[in-house]
């Protein structure tokens, strides 16, 4: 069997160097493209007049969070 291409997911909240050594190790013996995804939801739920502007910045605020932990 041949493998052209190895996608791994890697979990936001846990690490991710067992999983991402092991999806390498296969990709290099394959001489396979390795493809690694991490996906996570910033959920916002705001009310009142000030509603969209509140929900910006603090959408933007995960978002940074969830960039700094997929570091």
């Amino acid at each position: 069997m041949i493998f052209n291409t190895i996608i791994v997911q890697l979990d936001i909240d846990s690490p991710a160097s067992p999983r991402a050594r092991y999806a390498q190790e296969l990709a290099q013996r394959f001489d396979a493209t390795l493809i690694g995804f991490a996906a996570a939801d910033a959920y916002v739920f705001v009310s009142g007049d000030n509603g969209a502007a509140a929900a910006a910045e603090i959408m933007r605020q995960r978002r940074a969070e969830i960039e700094d932990r997929l570091k």
